[in-house]
């Protein structure tokens, strides 16, 4: 939890009273992410909620995955945003359809009021994928920046500086908040 407070006052991710829908899919980085942030939002005198994208993929498996982040966050106590997206109906790239139906999702969330920033459980082995992928598909220098911390319209990352192998140390250990 500290890599993660560093990680917010470096990028100086929040402020006193900011409303944050932290990203969960039901993967173990944004379950991570939710309860580390649900115990520091107290300390950083934050509001939570939980956004959920159900991309219609994985057939049942996708309806499982909502259901238990719908009922992670009731077990928190958190107002639950959640929306569905058929990507098997959008045409191209399914990649890059699921990331722009999501920042769609995250942007009308903060510009509905219903949030201020949007949390991303992107950590450190995510950037080491990005940099990498980037470089091989022959990105400039800009594009070898990786994944930014925190954007203009509002995304944060507080585990950027996180490996995935603290976040499965984390959610194994008896630190979480629930």
């Amino acid at each position: 939890m500290d890599a993660v407070r560093k990680n917010i006052t470096r990028y100086n991710m929040l402020a006193p009273g900011t409303r944050v829908a932290v990203a969960v899919s039901g993967g173990p980085d944004s379950v991570c992410l939710l309860h580390v942030l649900h115990a520091l939002a107290p300390e950083y005198g934050i509001t939570l909620s939980v956004a959920h994208l159900n991309h219609k993929l994985r057939g049942e498996d996708s309806e499982l995955d909502e259901r238990f982040v719908a009922q992670l966050a009731d077990k928190l106590g958190l107002l639950f945003h959640v929306e569905s997206s058929d990507l098997k109906t959008h045409s191209g790239n399914l990649e890059q359809a699921a990331r722009r139906v999501r920042r769609d999702f995250f942007r009308r969330l903060i510009k509905d009021d219903s949030a201020d920033k949007v949390a991303l459980g992107h950590t450190l082995d995510d950037q080491a994928e990005t940099v990498l992928f980037r470089l091989l598909r022959g990105s400039g220098l800009t594009g070898l920046a990786g994944i930014i911390p925190v954007t203009a319209d509002g995304i944060i990352r507080p585990l950027i500086g996180i490996t995935r192998a603290e976040v499965i140390e984390y959610l194994t250990s008896d630190r979480k908040s629930t």
